[in-house]
């Protein structure tokens, strides 16, 4: 990037320019220096920000809120209800998200702490402000104070109002009367506190209380814009986004309800437009709730006489923390010992391969050595199972690289007497979630193949991929259900067979941010990363490559 003046002058037009204390910054960090951006150019109507952060409102909920100063920007506003944030979604790492444009992988924000920040490769946007536009005057105003420590410390005035929303609402409608500043942040925490309190949900009555009245301190605010004496000389955009949502009376995690946010970007010069998510986004079923399963009834699937066989199937979580309920199997889980076998959750953040014939002495038991799975990411969990001959033979392998192997200690039946032949989210009672433990995760991509696939195949060939002709595998294929209709009470055998799987519950489909290599889908609709973007590009700063954000700007 290259700077319209050396940093000494800026330093010393910062000291001249301002009489209040001011945090000195270093240039941001730009990993292509052979692009340029420009200072803003200086008009007659300058623009201004007021951003509006509200912890805990849920974007569905919105929609039924009583919240008439918020909804009443539409009309001149590009919102949506459907915005989104990702896991993990707690304060800490989403409002950092909203602060810097990029997502927790970068800039390392996963905890209330703020602990393995990586501020400096990817600093918070008050610092592309501070090189390119020192003249820009920012006052935050927050009744979480860590914010103003760790994300504001480089804005012009910081005031901290610990837990005290109505204090909040008093000093930011006086800044706005009485401070020329650029971009005017205020932080509410009292519709969390309420959730955290009562729950979560439309049905919950001290929360959408909660949501009407940081609605009434909200309006409060756009009064103060509308009464400043040069507002005819000024272009507000306001900005009003939740930080996450929540599901129970807790976020943190990788449910819909705790990534789904409301967001709007407001201006009397913004035709309406709702952002909704196409009907053709990528989603994938995820398994939380009891009765949260799939199955096969079809006699085919009988495992004690394919005596070779390759199971494979794509996993994405936060946390097993509460509970092992299987993957996939064909047994009943009350215990290891009864007839067939399954993959299921170890521990908070491993998996295992158990079975066993259901007399007790032979069961096998074994955990894959590879890394953690609950990293919010797609991995794929794989076993090959030979009973060809004795004692037979089970590896692991987990993202096409082997993880474990066992002998299977003749075990036999591999499969019990039961009306369930096969099934994905639960074991074969359909009810271990109730009577054992309960977790949250995703599944898709699923697939079984009637041989065994050697370990250089398994590295080889992208097991994330949906497209699995292309293998020499694809005409053992004995089921393939790809997981991504996006709706439907069945789960498609996208194989040579047509074995379709059927859904107990109604599936909860969930859109994905990423594919399952875990790369990126540009998103459909507002996400976190995007309200930094959105700031800058209103202020005419234009976004450098160089800085390797991961959101966009929704100005029209």
């Amino acid at each position: 990037m290259k700077k319209l003046f050396p940093l000494a002058g800026l330093l010393l037009l910062l000291a001249a320019c301002f009489k209040e204390k001011m945090a000195v910054v270093d240039a941001p960090v730009d990993i292509n220096p052979n692009d340029t951006t420009s200072a803003p150019v200086t008009t007659a109507v300058k623009r201004k920000v007021l951003f509006i952060g509200i912890s805990g409102v849920r974007g569905d909920v919105m929609r039924k809120a009583q919240a008439p100063h918020m909804l009443g920007l539409l009309p001149n506003a590009i919102y949506s209800f459907d915005a989104l944030t990702q896991a993990p979604t707690n304060s800490g790492a989403t409002w950092s998200t909203l602060l810097t444009g990029v997502w927790s992988n970068k800039h390392g924000v996963t905890s209330n702490t703020f602990s393995g920040s990586n501020f400096t490769r990817y600093p918070i946007g008050l610092k592309y402000l501070k090189t390119l536009a020192p003249q820009l005057r920012t006052v935050s105003v927050q009744s979480w104070s860590i914010l103003n420590s760790q994300l504001f410390s480089q804005a012009d005035v910081t005031v901290n109002l610990p837990d005290n929303d109505a204090a909040v609402r008093d000093t930011t409608v006086n800044r706005i009367k009485t401070d020329n500043a650029d971009i005017i942040v205020a932080g509410f925490s009292g519709v969390q506190t309420a959730a955290h309190q009562s729950g979560y949900g439309p049905d919950v009555e001290e929360y959408m209380t909660a949501i009407t009245t940081v609605d009434g301190y909200v309006g409060d605010l756009l009064a103060a814009v509308n009464s400043r004496p040069d507002k005819d000389k000024e272009d507000w955009l306001v900005i009003i986004t939740s930080d996450h949502g929540g599901i129970g009376n807790k976020e943190g995690s990788n449910s819909f309800e705790e990534r789904n946010i409301f967001t709007l970007f407001a201006n009397a010069k913004f035709a309406k437009h709702e952002v909704v998510p196409p009907l053709n986004s990528l989603k994938a079923v995820r398994y939380a709730a009891i009765g949260d399963y799939s199955y096969s009834r079809d006699p085919f699937y009988d495992f004690e006489r394919i005596k070779k066989f390759t199971v494979a199937i794509s996993v994405r979580s936060s946390t097993f923390a509460g509970g092992d309920p299987p993957f996939i199997g064909n047994k009943s889980w009350a215990s290891g010992n009864n007839a067939g076998w399954l993959l299921c959750p170890k521990g908070s953040d491993k998996w295992k391969f158990q079975a066993g014939d259901g007399a007790g002495g032979a069961r096998v038991d074994i955990t894959s050595s590879g890394p953690a799975i609950t990293d919010n990411q797609w991995h794929t969990v794989a076993v090959t199972i030979d009973r060809s001959s004795a004692p037979g033979t089970v590896v692991l392998y987990q993202d096409g690289v082997q993880v474990g192997t066992s002998s299977l200690n003749n075990l036999s039946p591999f499969a019990p007497a039961s009306d369930l032949k096969l099934v994905v989210g639960d074991d074969i009672s359909g009810t271990y979630r109730y009577t054992d433990g309960n977790c949250d995760f995703s599944l898709a991509n699923i697939r079984i193949w009637d041989t065994v696939w050697t370990k250089a195949d398994m590295a080889k060939y992208r097991h994330c991929d949906t497209v699995q002709t292309g293998n020499p595998y694809y005409d053992r294929m004995i089921g393939w259900w790809k997981g991504i209709e996006n709706t439907g009470g069945t789960l498609k055998d996208a194989g040579p067979l047509k074995k379709d799987l059927t859904f107990n519950n109604a599936p909860q489909w969930v859109a994905q941010e990423i594919d399952f290599c875990n790369t990126a889908i540009p998103a459909p609709v507002p996400q976190s990363v995007d309200i930094m973007p959105t700031l800058l590009s209103w202020l005419r700063i234009t976004v450098d490559p160089g800085w390797n954000l991961d959101g966009i700007s929704w100005l029209p």
